[in-house]
């Protein structure tokens, strides 16, 4: 049987602060409307509409790169948003790749790293996150770097695809990968929907993991990556840079889209390898919101407990863009739930439109 690559550890990383659905939603009526809100009946419409959207995404608690009250209490511009981002994305993605180096079951430390690709499309700083975090975190000056950008809630899977095609390459590497996602830093005064759902959906994370090839290693192993884009939805989900921070784009149509092509993405990974959707065990779906969620589990005809682990990090963290997927990971690789032998799909979902997926043997 022919050896792949394995992930042989992976750690993440939360925010300092921690909030209710409930409370977000009541800050950010106060944000929107004015504090006084609740004394114009003009705005009750407005107020209505901001509740729907906070429950419709079914998020129960996120966590926050600052503190949303202290934070916006006045507007901040692009660029206080960038200076945050640079000390606070630091900081996260430090502890990340630590949790994920410091793993007692990895036998390389950070100076064995080869390979390091850092995922954000919550910031830009330069110099970047990788050069700042493979200097202080030891490892060498020779150490190969990448930094993936404005790629959205995909971008882990891109990762991933690049650690693969290294490792296969150099197969004596070492890869790790690490995410970095602060959406709280992009909020704004707006009576756009879409940006509505955006302020109701995302919540900030940072997650990483090392790639390489063991043979004694006992994580899944990454044996594939496909992936497909419609693009003629291009414009249905966008990330662009405005002067008041970044604003999302995106459209109801996303689940219609990924409907007419979640199959097509899904046999274009399997196939090759003589699997169908049926041989899969584990899923690990991007929660890019309910209806996504909804629309996969039934084209696909999962069961309940093979979409759980989305639904949970949904609830309970919200959608962290490209940490996300590495965040159910490791919530499934904890759970002790995996067998050796079975087969894993991790998918997420991006501008572009774009369906990125990977194949997993644990």
């Amino acid at each position: 049987m022919k050896l792949h690559p394995r992930i042989l550890a992976i750690g993440s990383a939360q925010p300092p602060f921690h909030y209710r659905q409930d409370d977000i939603l009541a800050f950010t009526q106060g944000y929107l409307l004015g504090s006084d809100w609740r004394e114009r009946p003009e705005q009750a419409a407005r107020a209505r509409a901001l509740e729907q959207a906070f429950r419709s995404v079914q998020v129960e608690e996120r966590q926050c790169a600052v503190d949303i009250h202290d934070f916006y209490q006045r507007r901040r511009a692009t660029g206080e948003r960038m200076e945050v981002y640079r000390e606070t994305a630091y900081a996260l993605g430090d502890e990340a790749l630590r949790s994920a180096l410091h793993d007692e079951r990895l036998p390389r430390t950070a100076h064995d790293i080869t390979d390091l690709y850092v995922v954000s499309c919550t910031g830009y700083a330069a110099p970047g996150l990788d050069a700042l975090l493979a200097r202080d975190l030891g490892m060498s000056r020779s150490v190969r770097r990448v930094s993936i950008g404005h790629m959205g809630c995909y971008g882990a899977l891109v990762g991933l695809r690049q650690c693969l095609a290294t490792l296969r390459a150099y197969p004596e590497s070492t890869a790790a990968l690490l995410c970095v996602e602060l959406s709280s830093l992009h909020m704004r005064r707006t009576d756009d929907p879409e940006t509505m759902v955006q302020m109701a959906l995302f919540g900030d994370a940072a997650a990483a993991l090392v790639i390489g090839n063991d043979e004694a290693a006992t994580g899944p192993e990454v044996v594939d990556t496909f992936c497909v884009a419609d693009f003629a939805s291009a414009a249905q989900m966008s990330w662009t840079i405005s002067d008041e921070g970044f604003v999302m784009g995106l459209s109801s149509r996303v689940p219609v889209t990924l409907r007419r092509n979640i199959g097509g993405a899904v046999e274009g990974l399997l196939t090759p390898h003589g699997l169908r959707v049926s041989d899969i065990t584990h899923w690990i779906v991007h929660p890019g919101g309910p209806s996504i969620l909804t629309v996969i589990q039934r084209q696909l005809e999962l069961r309940d407990e093979q979409m759980a682990l989305s639904w949970q990090i949904l609830r309970d963290r919200g959608n962290c863009s490209s940490t996300t997927v590495l965040l159910i990971l490791e919530a499934l690789l904890r759970s002790g739930k995996p067998r050796r032998g079975e087969w894993g799909v991790m998918m997420a979902f991006g501008p572009g439109l774009t369906l990125e997926t990977c194949l997993l043997r644990f």
